[in-house]
């Protein structure tokens, strides 16, 4: 496949990659560094150190190099078909499909409950946190972040056979689990792998086409799902519903092997000739030593930034444990707020709104709720895709904060709707979808897309896959906890259900403006400092 040659011709970004006008201090000293490199190589780490140290940049003097190659094009389109889908897929599947599953399986004579059902739904979470921890800890440490996207497409094709073929109810739920697995290895690795594969300057707008790609897959999952549209929506065609993730999990093993690993990984494993080859692939000669040098610099800033002695100091192609992890207190800040940023998306009530939004349209009277669940799916997709144009220009702390300003207003008005209902109030039940919708919005603006990659930003490279499979691992237990206690929840407080959300959000409104700091445009050693000056205890 001519994608894969070292010399990939380049494309131009104008669009959602291009347009990156206002540029951060350290984007304009990459981009003066990288105009050194192209006069001397010999001179090009004196050229970036001094660059950095300079404050003032003149960029009309040059050239922007912002370019996007068909080898790293190619390679996030496979990754996001093949890997990121699979996870808005398995979340939505289940939405719209309760009725017409459990409605074949009673006329088969089969046992369904609603219990059994939530059940299956929940067990999606509980795959999540094995993927969580296999993903990076186990496959992604050994083996690559590649070969574990391609391994992981084994749990995919056991998923989809338990889940069309079972005779009880219970096979459906083991499925579950197995999608889950592909589902936490996804989004554990994913990021990472899109993090280190791209440019500082587009590192953001890649990152968060991972969130584009899950949207993506909910929006499919529930068109497709979706009666009133007559695709796989019926008792006769469910089975098919679960063949689509087979379909593309087998693009992503047909083409990922030709694309490269992640340089960060080779440079740890094989050393810096490997690294330079992918690099070269990925991106172009002329910035090859200047990218060698930031991956040199994430390897050491741990130990640089330790005050320890050293006699103790790590080698830089060792990886972190866990429990080296939690107990250095050079991390703890970013720890903390790694974590904190992805419980921030699980109990921000996305994923009630979007496990059960049908049920939620279904008690706010709206007429067809399959088919406002589905309409919700297409402006998830539409307000991702613009999300990612800005995630480099507007930086993720301002994105965050006014998500959580507008997300705390919805829900507010989510509430009002259901208690004024209640007093025959007219058109309330459009408020209910208004308010969801803005939900949808300002959570794909915020959390919905920075929340996955923070982690890769904020932590050096030998701590950054044991941070990534703790805090996707918090991510899923998270998520198991709202996928399993909502139905409860709704039944039991009705009307006042997402006064929850409301508090929820106010409270992450206030970790924002005070702990997040600003990571856009800046390397690990840059953000390292804007943690130091954090005013956040640790113990």
């Amino acid at each position: 496949m001519s994608f894969c040659g070292a010399h990939s011709p380049s494309l131009g970004l104008s669009g959602s990659f291009g347009s990156m006008n206002r540029l951060t201090n350290s984007e304009k000293k990459l981009r003066t560094s990288r105009e050194a490199t192209k006069s001397s190589n010999h001179s090009e780490t004196t050229a970036l150190l001094s660059s950095r140290s300079s404050g003032a940049v003149d960029l009309d003097q040059h050239t922007s190099n912002n370019t996007l190659n068909w080898t790293l094009l190619t390679t996030i389109v496979v990754v996001t078909i093949g890997s990121s889908l699979q996870f808005g897929y398995a979340t939505g599947v289940m939405n719209n499909s309760k009725d017409f599953i459990m409605g074949d399986f009673h006329d088969r004579g089969k046992e369904y409950s609603l219990l059994q059902w939530g059940t299956t739904v929940s067990c999606f979470g509980v795959g999540g946190l094995v993927g969580a921890v296999l993903g990076p800890k186990v496959l992604g440490q050994y083996c690559g972040r590649r070969a574990t996207l391609l391994i992981n497409n084994i749990f995919l094709v056991i998923s989809s056979l338990f889940i069309t073929i079972a005779p009880v109810w219970w096979f459906q739920a083991v499925g579950r689990i197995f999608v889950g697995i592909v589902a936490g290895t996804a989004t554990a690795v994913v990021p990472t792998y899109f993090s280190e594969i791209s440019p500082v300057e587009i590192r953001g707008a890649v990152g968060t086409v991972h969130q584009l790609g899950i949207t993506i897959g909910i929006l499919l999952s529930q068109a497709l799902s979706t009666p009133s549209l007559h695709l796989l929506g019926s008792k006769e065609s469910w089975p098919w519903l679960f063949v689509v993730p087979v379909l593309c999990g087998a693009l992503e093993v047909l083409v990922l092997p030709c694309c490269p690993e992640s340089p960060s990984y080779l440079y740890q494993t094989q050393g810096e000739d490997a690294a330079r080859a992918a690099l070269i692939r990925l991106q172009s000669k002329e910035v090859v030593d200047e990218y060698v040098q930031y991956i040199k610099e994430e390897a050491e800033s741990s130990s640089s930034n330790s005050k320890r002695d050293d006699a103790d100091t790590k080698k830089e192609d060792k990886n972190m444990t866990l429990r080296e992890l939690v107990l250095d207190k050079t991390l703890r800040k970013q720890l903390i707020v790694g974590v904190t940023v992805q419980l921030m998306m699980q109990f921000s009530g996305i994923d009630a709104l979007l496990y059960y939004s049908t049920t939620v349209f279904q008690q706010a009277a709206v007429s067809d709720p399959e088919l406002a669940t589905t309409c919700l799916g297409i402006i998830n997709v539409l307000v991702t895709i613009v999300a990612v144009k800005y995630m480099d220009s507007a930086g993720r702390k301002t994105l965050l904060t006014w998500s959580w300003i507008g997300m705390c207003i919805s829900f507010v008005l989510l509430t009002a709707s259901f208690v004024l209902r209640d007093y025959n109030v007219p058109h309330m039940d459009q408020l209910s979808v208004m308010a969801t919708v803005g939900v949808i919005i300002f959570f794909a603006f915020g959390p919905g897309c920075i929340a996955w990659f923070i982690i890769a930003e904020i932590f050096p490279l030998p701590a950054r896959d044991s941070a990534m499979a703790l805090g996707i691992f918090v991510n899923w237990l998270a998520n198991w906890l709202v996928a399993f206690c909502f139905p409860i929840l709704l039944a039991k407080t009705q009307p006042y259900t997402f006064l929850v959300f409301v508090g929820t959000t106010a409270f992450f409104l206030y970790f924002t403006v005070n702990f997040v700091p600003e990571t856009k445009g800046k390397t690990v050693s840059e953000l390292a400092a804007s943690f130091d000056e954090l005013p956040l205890c640790t113990c």
